[in-house]
């Protein structure tokens, strides 16, 4: 990846000559929410009023970055790699079965510096993150939801390319909106300091995802038995909705440090 690069060259030589803050190497895992059982069907009720039970639930996560500070939103034209701010880093990408609680490990150790973390990020890329296109599934979910006597079993897969892009609607700006944003779930409230052989662990709870999502609205694929499909877009509410939980910073995406 550019930015693991990038922060390698920024993190170690940078810090060490200009703070004095000691280079660290950790583990990373991730894993689903602490409730959930694994081999078994995580059910819940969405605001909407549906009973949904997600069968399956994996998720692709490219990358996660530990930041020292908070960083700045909205549509401003800039880059995604933030110089500067950074105290750890894990660049081995990891599928993580999300309806599991059991901790998963990433395949290579991370590595930073013993400075305060005040937010955290997680890529969900399968590259380069500023690339045009990027075909990966970053979220292959199954289930079934149900309302008012009726079921629906669906299946879910999302991608983060072309099909995400979003158009800048001021001609003065017309980078404003990269679609390496749109692979970003940043900023995620995190208060830790990484220390050498400590582990960072982020869980990721599949429910939010589906809070907004209106499952009357999916494509039917299939009569007998009955199928139905969220498609992979924003045009559709919920394939819009789909994605806009998968992208949330918060109450999705939890950063804890074990010593």
């Amino acid at each position: 990846m550019k930015r693991a690069l990038a922060i390698a060259a920024l993190i170690l030589p940078a810090c060490l000559g200009t703070t004095g803050s000691r280079i660290v190497s950790f583990q990373v895992e991730a894993a689903g929410p602490a409730d959930a059982v694994d081999g078994q069907p995580l059910a819940f009720d969405t605001g909407r009023g549906w009973h949904v039970a997600l069968t399956k639930a994996t998720l692709h996560i490219g990358a996660v970055y530990l930041d020292e500070s908070v960083p700045v939103s909205g549509a401003q034209d800039t880059s995604c790699i933030l110089e500067g701010v950074y105290s750890g880093q894990e660049t081995g990408a990891l599928d993580v079965n999300v309806l599991s609680p059991d901790l998963q490990s990433f395949p290579t150790p991370g590595n930073g510096t013993a400075d305060r973390a005040i937010t955290g990020e997680v890529w969900l890329t399968g590259g380069d993150v500023n690339a045009a296109d990027d075909s990966t599934t970053i979220v292959d979910v199954e289930g079934t939801a149900s309302q008012a006597g009726l079921s629906y079993p669906f299946t879910a897969s999302v991608t983060i390319g072309s099909n995400r892009t979003v158009a800048s609607t001021n001609p003065a700006l017309p980078g404003a909106n990269p679609v390496c944003k749109q692979r970003i779930v940043a900023p995620i409230p995190v208060d830790l300091v990484p220390t050498d052989g400590g582990t960072l662990l982020v869980r990721v709870d599949p429910r939010g995802w589906f809070g907004d999502v209106d499952f009357s609205q999916m494509v039917q694929t299939g009569n007998s038995p009955p199928a139905y499909v969220i498609p992979d877009d924003d045009a559709t509410q919920p394939g819009s909705a789909l994605f806009a939980g998968v992208h949330a910073s918060t109450g999705i995406y939890t950063f804890a440090w074990q010593p």
